[in-house]
């Protein structure tokens, strides 16, 4: 588990923190911790969803990647490695505060804290519809979808991963990484 590098700050000490230094941190209930980077898989499928989300959501929806935060209530702010918002944010912002979709790719150093903990706190922002969690040691991913009773979760190993009302099919978000489909 990472460790917190700095005392406990709130969301503007944060935000003006981290402003000014080279590295990217995540607020975790008031704490900051290091973000980690990935590999090329980890880039690769990461850029492949926000094409296919730049597609199923056109303007004047935003599609952002790893560089913008998203908040999670007052305290918590999460670097995800890509997200859409539909409602209005200036150019200038540093975080979304009402995302509607959450992507986060896994990595074998933050596998269980972005699938666990992470997860968890995505799922108590009022905005998300849908949560997308996907693998990189195999052909998989998880589409958590709000429901009017709460929480669903489909498991996706082929065919189509349904984003809003449009699809992708899983292949196209694994092209080009070491687990593309072999023809």
């Amino acid at each position: 588990m990472r460790e917190p590098i700095v005392p406990q700050l709130d969301a503007e000490e944060f935000l003006h923190w981290e402003a000014r230094q080279h590295d990217r941190y995540e607020l975790r209930h008031g704490f900051v911790l290091a973000f980690a980077g990935g590999t090329a898989d980890h880039a690769t499928i990461a850029l492949n969803l926000s094409v296919a989300l730049r597609r199923a959501f056109p303007l004047p929806c935003r599609v952002f990647g790893s560089d913008l935060k998203i908040a999670i209530g007052s305290n918590t702010f999460y670097y995800a490695d890509a997200a859409v918002t539909c409602r209005e944010i200036a150019g200038t912002e540093t975080f979304v505060n009402a995302p509607l979709v959450i992507c986060e790719v896994l990595s074998d150093s933050t596998r269980r804290y972005d699938a666990v903990e992470k997860r968890a706190a995505y799922r108590t922002v009022p905005s998300l519809e849908r949560l997308i969690i996907v693998d990189t040691q195999i052909r998989r991913l998880e589409v958590d979808m709000c429901a009017t009773n709460g929480w669903e979760t489909s498991l996706v190993e082929s065919g189509v991963v349904p984003l809003s009302s449009t699809h992708v099919a899983l292949a196209d978000i694994y092209v080009g990484t070491s687990l593309a489909e072999l023809h």
